[in-house]
């Protein structure tokens, strides 16, 4: 069936904090809600037990992607979601990139790469964001185009690891470091989701 459009959380970004009152919040976090849904924060064994019921309401809808159903933003859409990632972006990735501009683009090619109706920032946690950029050829996963430092050719970066490399916390970036330089697993089950809050501690095989 096609994709449910679910329009994006309408909450003000705001930088968050790697800890907040001695409890763990991610830096996607909008407000000062805590991310206790992030599968990041439960495998780092932060995140409080939830409820049953609290847990099922999180997981992520019942859908399949679809292309027929794809809505890129307009070119004002998309710099308007760019700066309001900006707004969360981790000093790491201003360091790495070595200017504000140089991750503006690395955002632009993100956001040209979701619907237009999704966040995989900001969007509300048990909904799937669909990537609709490139993929690899052999086994599909969603890829981004970059240019690194140093370097004169973009090269293929998984979307998964550049979007925890742009806005996770510390203490998540350096567990998800220390795994394979592969995909990062999604888990809610669909390789082609990139919402931040699916990213799992696990690498596809």
């Amino acid at each position: 069936p096609p994709v449910a459009a679910c329009a994006p959380e309408s909450r003000p970004p705001r930088r968050a904090p790697g800890l907040r009152g001695g409890m763990f919040t991610c830096r996607s976090c909008a407000s000062s809600r805590l991310c206790l849904a992030s599968p990041l924060l439960e495998l780092l064994g932060l995140a409080p037990q939830a409820k049953a019921a609290d847990a099922a309401a999180r997981q992520p809808e019942a859908c399949v992607r679809n292309e027929a159903s794809f809505q890129p933003r307009s070119a004002e859409e998309v710099q308007f979601t760019v700066k309001k990632w900006l707004m969360c972006i981790h000093p790491r990735a201003i360091d790495f990139f070595g200017s504000v501009v140089e991750v503006e683009k690395v955002l632009v090619e993100i956001a040209q790469g979701i619907d237009r109706r999704d966040d995989p920032i900001f969007g509300p946690d048990n909904k799937h964001v669909y990537w609709y950029g490139r993929l690899t050829s052999d086994d599909r996963q969603a890829v981004i185009l970059m240019m690194k430092p140093g370097q004169t050719i973009e090269t293929e970066s998984f979307a998964s690891r550049s979007l925890a490399f742009l806005f996770a916390t510390d203490e998540c970036f350096e567990q998800l470091m220390l795994l394979p330089k592969k995909p990062f697993k999604m888990s809610c089950g669909d390789q082609l989701c990139v919402h931040l809050a699916h990213i799992s501690f696990a690498v596809v095989s």
